[in-house]
Protein backbone atom coordinates (compact mmCIF):
# COMPACT_ATOMS: atom_id res chain seq x y z
CA UNK A 1 0.00 0.00 0.00
CA UNK A 2 1.73 3.70 -1.06
CA UNK A 3 2.01 5.38 2.15
CA UNK A 4 1.35 8.81 -0.64
CA UNK A 5 -2.19 10.71 -0.68
CA UNK A 6 -2.50 12.41 -3.42
CA UNK A 7 -5.03 15.44 -2.50
CA UNK A 8 -5.06 16.68 -5.94
CA UNK A 9 -8.52 16.09 -6.80
CA UNK A 10 -10.18 17.51 -2.94
CA UNK A 11 -7.81 20.17 -2.58
CA UNK A 12 -7.52 21.98 -6.14
CA UNK A 13 -3.72 22.27 -5.32
CA UNK A 14 -0.53 20.29 -6.25
CA UNK A 15 -0.48 18.00 -2.72
CA UNK A 16 0.51 15.09 -1.23
CA UNK A 17 0.38 13.77 2.16
CA UNK A 18 3.32 11.20 3.17
CA UNK A 19 1.41 9.20 6.17
CA UNK A 20 4.84 7.29 6.75
CA UNK A 21 7.10 10.67 7.63
CA UNK A 22 3.14 12.63 8.25
CA UNK A 23 4.00 15.59 6.15
CA UNK A 24 3.03 17.35 3.21
CA UNK A 25 4.64 16.91 -0.28
CA UNK A 26 4.57 19.84 -2.27
CA UNK A 27 4.42 20.79 -6.11
CA UNK A 28 6.59 22.65 -7.65
CA UNK A 29 4.39 25.40 -8.27
CA UNK A 30 3.53 25.99 -4.61
CA UNK A 31 4.54 27.95 -1.99
CA UNK A 32 6.51 25.71 0.37
CA UNK A 33 5.80 25.97 4.20
CA UNK A 34 7.47 23.90 7.56
CA UNK A 35 4.02 22.69 9.68
CA UNK A 36 3.79 24.09 13.09
CA UNK A 37 3.50 20.85 14.96
CA UNK A 38 0.99 20.47 18.16
CA UNK A 39 2.49 18.08 20.28
CA UNK A 40 0.82 16.92 23.55
CA UNK A 41 2.82 18.78 25.95
CA UNK A 42 1.18 21.41 24.74
CA UNK A 43 -2.35 19.74 25.17
CA UNK A 44 -2.21 18.68 28.28
CA UNK A 45 -5.14 21.34 29.79
CA UNK A 46 -7.56 20.62 27.25
CA UNK A 47 -7.33 16.41 27.55
CA UNK A 48 -9.68 14.79 29.38
CA UNK A 49 -6.84 12.67 31.01
CA UNK A 50 -4.19 15.27 31.34
CA UNK A 51 -1.86 12.10 32.82
CA UNK A 52 -1.32 11.37 28.77
CA UNK A 53 2.34 11.74 27.66
CA UNK A 54 1.90 10.10 24.09
CA UNK A 55 1.59 9.90 20.83
CA UNK A 56 3.95 12.86 21.42
CA UNK A 57 3.03 14.63 18.11
CA UNK A 58 -0.64 15.12 17.58
CA UNK A 59 -1.10 17.45 14.33
CA UNK A 60 0.64 19.72 11.58
CA UNK A 61 -0.25 23.13 10.64
CA UNK A 62 0.59 24.47 7.38
CA UNK A 63 0.16 28.09 6.91
CA UNK A 64 -0.04 30.24 3.95
CA UNK A 65 -0.23 27.47 1.19
CA UNK A 66 -0.49 28.67 -2.10
CA UNK A 67 0.43 28.65 -5.98
CA UNK A 68 3.97 31.06 -5.92
CA UNK A 69 1.45 33.05 -8.98
CA UNK A 70 -1.33 33.87 -6.40
CA UNK A 71 0.99 35.57 -3.88
CA UNK A 72 -0.63 38.98 -5.08
CA UNK A 73 -3.99 37.73 -4.96
CA UNK A 74 -4.41 36.42 -1.74
CA UNK A 75 -2.73 39.54 -0.15
CA UNK A 76 -5.14 41.82 -2.31
CA UNK A 77 -7.66 40.04 -1.10
CA UNK A 78 -6.68 39.79 2.55
CA UNK A 79 -7.12 36.09 2.87
CA UNK A 80 -4.58 32.90 4.21
CA UNK A 81 -5.05 29.35 2.93
CA UNK A 82 -4.21 26.36 5.47
CA UNK A 83 -3.97 22.95 5.29
CA UNK A 84 -4.27 20.78 8.66
CA UNK A 85 -2.88 17.16 9.00
CA UNK A 86 -4.75 15.10 12.10
CA UNK A 87 -3.18 12.03 13.05
CA UNK A 88 -5.48 8.88 13.16
CA UNK A 89 -5.03 7.97 17.17
CA UNK A 90 -6.50 7.91 20.01
CA UNK A 91 -5.58 10.20 23.62
CA UNK A 92 -7.04 7.66 25.97
CA UNK A 93 -10.40 7.28 25.58
CA UNK A 94 -10.63 10.55 23.33
CA UNK A 95 -10.92 11.07 19.42
CA UNK A 96 -7.65 12.74 18.56
CA UNK A 97 -8.83 16.02 18.31
CA UNK A 98 -7.41 20.27 17.82
CA UNK A 99 -6.74 22.17 20.81
CA UNK A 100 -9.88 24.13 20.13
CA UNK A 101 -9.70 28.30 19.78
CA UNK A 102 -12.16 30.81 19.04
CA UNK A 103 -11.69 33.89 16.64
CA UNK A 104 -10.77 37.32 17.00
CA UNK A 105 -12.65 40.02 16.39
CA UNK A 106 -15.19 37.29 15.39
CA UNK A 107 -13.84 36.02 12.25
CA UNK A 108 -15.19 33.55 10.78
CA UNK A 109 -13.55 30.44 8.69
CA UNK A 110 -14.50 28.44 5.98
CA UNK A 111 -13.15 24.38 6.11
CA UNK A 112 -12.44 21.67 3.56
CA UNK A 113 -12.46 18.29 4.84
CA UNK A 114 -9.25 17.11 1.57
CA UNK A 115 -9.35 13.47 3.21
CA UNK A 116 -10.82 10.99 5.62
CA UNK A 117 -13.65 12.28 8.21
CA UNK A 118 -14.16 14.92 10.35
CA UNK A 119 -16.21 15.99 13.49
CA UNK A 120 -16.37 19.77 14.06
CA UNK A 121 -17.78 20.63 17.44
CA UNK A 122 -18.79 24.53 17.47
CA UNK A 123 -19.58 26.42 20.68
CA UNK A 124 -21.02 30.04 21.25
CA UNK A 125 -20.70 31.36 25.04
CA UNK A 126 -22.79 34.08 26.27
CA UNK A 127 -21.24 37.42 25.66
CA UNK A 128 -21.53 38.19 29.50
CA UNK A 129 -20.48 34.95 30.92
CA UNK A 130 -18.14 32.45 28.71
CA UNK A 131 -18.74 29.21 31.28
CA UNK A 132 -22.50 29.51 29.50
CA UNK A 133 -22.40 27.76 26.27
CA UNK A 134 -25.66 29.15 24.63
CA UNK A 135 -25.29 26.51 21.67
CA UNK A 136 -23.15 23.50 20.79
CA UNK A 137 -23.34 21.97 16.96
CA UNK A 138 -21.59 18.71 16.32
CA UNK A 139 -20.72 18.99 12.18
CA UNK A 140 -20.28 15.58 10.68
CA UNK A 141 -17.97 16.01 7.35
CA UNK A 142 -16.38 13.57 5.23
CA UNK A 143 -13.46 14.16 2.23
CA UNK A 144 -15.34 17.15 -0.76
CA UNK A 145 -17.49 18.65 1.83
CA UNK A 146 -17.24 22.22 3.59
CA UNK A 147 -17.76 23.70 7.10
CA UNK A 148 -18.55 26.97 7.98
CA UNK A 149 -17.50 28.45 11.51
CA UNK A 150 -19.98 31.52 12.29
CA UNK A 151 -18.65 34.79 13.57
CA UNK A 152 -19.21 34.23 17.53
CA UNK A 153 -18.55 30.30 17.40
CA UNK A 154 -15.24 28.10 19.14
CA UNK A 155 -14.58 25.05 17.52
CA UNK A 156 -12.08 22.06 17.90
CA UNK A 157 -11.80 19.35 15.28
CA UNK A 158 -11.88 15.84 15.55
CA UNK A 159 -10.49 13.00 14.06
CA UNK A 160 -12.77 9.70 14.38
CA UNK A 161 -10.33 7.55 11.62
CA UNK A 162 -9.63 5.30 10.88
CA UNK A 163 -7.41 7.01 8.54
CA UNK A 164 -5.68 10.61 8.49
CA UNK A 165 -8.14 13.80 8.66
CA UNK A 166 -6.55 16.41 6.33
CA UNK A 167 -8.66 19.84 5.77
CA UNK A 168 -8.13 22.94 4.28
CA UNK A 169 -9.54 25.99 5.63
CA UNK A 170 -9.71 29.53 4.29
CA UNK A 171 -9.39 32.93 6.38
CA UNK A 172 -8.80 36.30 6.94
CA UNK A 173 -5.19 37.16 6.80
CA UNK A 174 -6.07 39.66 9.68
CA UNK A 175 -7.33 36.67 11.61
CA UNK A 176 -5.94 34.89 14.74
CA UNK A 177 -7.04 32.09 16.84
CA UNK A 178 -7.90 32.79 20.85
CA UNK A 179 -6.60 29.55 22.75
CA UNK A 180 -6.74 30.35 26.02
CA UNK A 181 -10.31 30.47 26.54
CA UNK A 182 -10.20 26.75 25.81
CA UNK A 183 -6.98 26.57 28.37
CA UNK A 184 -9.15 27.69 30.58
CA UNK A 185 -11.95 25.72 30.57
CA UNK A 186 -10.23 22.82 30.42
CA UNK A 187 -11.29 21.71 26.95
CA UNK A 188 -14.39 22.19 24.75
CA UNK A 189 -17.73 21.87 26.31
CA UNK A 190 -18.13 18.33 25.60
CA UNK A 191 -15.19 15.30 25.18
CA UNK A 192 -15.55 13.12 22.83
CA UNK A 193 -15.23 9.84 23.59
CA UNK A 194 -15.20 6.13 22.36
CA UNK A 195 -16.86 4.38 24.06
CA UNK A 196 -17.04 0.64 23.40
CA UNK A 197 -16.55 -1.91 20.96
CA UNK A 198 -19.27 -1.14 18.89
CA UNK A 199 -17.57 2.24 18.18
CA UNK A 200 -20.58 4.26 19.47
CA UNK A 201 -19.75 7.65 20.80
CA UNK A 202 -20.51 9.37 23.98
CA UNK A 203 -20.02 13.06 25.38
CA UNK A 204 -18.64 13.69 28.43
CA UNK A 205 -19.77 17.42 29.45
CA UNK A 206 -16.97 19.80 30.47
CA UNK A 207 -17.89 20.28 34.73
CA UNK A 208 -15.69 23.28 33.96
CA UNK A 209 -19.52 25.05 32.58
CA UNK A 210 -22.16 26.52 34.26
CA UNK A 211 -24.73 25.77 32.06
CA UNK A 212 -24.21 23.68 28.27
CA UNK A 213 -27.23 23.34 25.77
CA UNK A 214 -27.84 19.84 24.37
CA UNK A 215 -26.07 19.23 21.09
CA UNK A 216 -27.33 19.71 17.68
CA UNK A 217 -26.76 17.50 15.16
CA UNK A 218 -25.68 18.86 11.77
CA UNK A 219 -24.36 18.18 8.59
CA UNK A 220 -22.74 21.26 5.99
CA UNK A 221 -24.97 22.46 3.07
CA UNK A 222 -24.09 21.23 -0.07
CA UNK A 223 -23.97 24.24 -1.80
CA UNK A 224 -24.17 27.95 -0.82
CA UNK A 225 -23.79 29.80 -4.17
CA UNK A 226 -23.30 33.34 -2.15
CA UNK A 227 -20.19 31.89 -0.61
CA UNK A 228 -18.86 30.20 -3.79
CA UNK A 229 -19.01 26.64 -2.25
CA UNK A 230 -19.74 23.70 -4.79
CA UNK A 231 -19.87 20.24 -4.53
CA UNK A 232 -17.42 18.48 -5.90
CA UNK A 233 -15.21 21.98 -6.27
CA UNK A 234 -12.58 22.68 -4.05
CA UNK A 235 -12.63 26.00 -2.01
CA UNK A 236 -9.10 27.28 -3.30
CA UNK A 237 -10.83 27.65 -6.86
CA UNK A 238 -12.99 30.11 -4.97
CA UNK A 239 -9.94 33.26 -5.15
CA UNK A 240 -9.20 33.12 -8.71
CA UNK A 241 -13.19 32.56 -10.01
CA UNK A 242 -14.12 34.90 -7.85
CA UNK A 243 -12.76 36.33 -4.49
CA UNK A 244 -15.67 38.44 -3.97
CA UNK A 245 -17.39 35.41 -2.84
CA UNK A 246 -14.87 35.16 0.02
CA UNK A 247 -15.15 38.74 1.35
CA UNK A 248 -17.52 37.23 4.44
CA UNK A 249 -13.60 36.08 6.24
CA UNK A 250 -12.94 39.96 6.01
CA UNK A 251 -16.53 41.32 7.05
CA UNK A 252 -18.18 38.53 8.99
CA UNK A 253 -21.18 40.65 10.53
CA UNK A 254 -22.16 41.50 7.20
CA UNK A 255 -23.77 37.98 6.17
CA UNK A 256 -26.45 35.42 6.95
CA UNK A 257 -25.60 32.02 8.18
CA UNK A 258 -28.66 30.46 9.06
CA UNK A 259 -28.74 27.81 5.95
CA UNK A 260 -25.29 26.81 6.31
CA UNK A 261 -25.96 23.20 8.31
CA UNK A 262 -28.58 20.76 7.68
CA UNK A 263 -30.19 19.28 10.83
CA UNK A 264 -29.74 15.93 11.42
CA UNK A 265 -32.21 14.18 13.98
CA UNK A 266 -30.67 11.61 15.77
CA UNK A 267 -29.94 10.63 19.67
CA UNK A 268 -26.99 8.29 19.01
CA UNK A 269 -24.00 8.60 17.11
CA UNK A 270 -21.17 6.30 16.35
CA UNK A 271 -17.87 6.75 14.78
CA UNK A 272 -18.84 6.10 11.42
CA UNK A 273 -20.68 8.97 9.07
Amino acid sequence: MSALLDLRRTSGLDLKLDTKNCKLIFGKDLTVTLPAIRKIQEMQEVLLDSSLRKPEELYYMYRDVHPVKDTDLLKKNNLRYDVTVIKPDRLGRELMKTAGHYHKASFGELYEVLEGRAFCLLQKPNLHDYRIIEDVILVKAHAGQKIMIPPGYGHILVNPGPGYLVTSNWVSSAFSSKYELYKEARGAAYFLVSADADDKLEFVENSFFKQLTPIRFVQPAKELERFGLKENSPIYSIITEDAKKLEFLNYPQSYDYSDIFNVVETKQINLHL
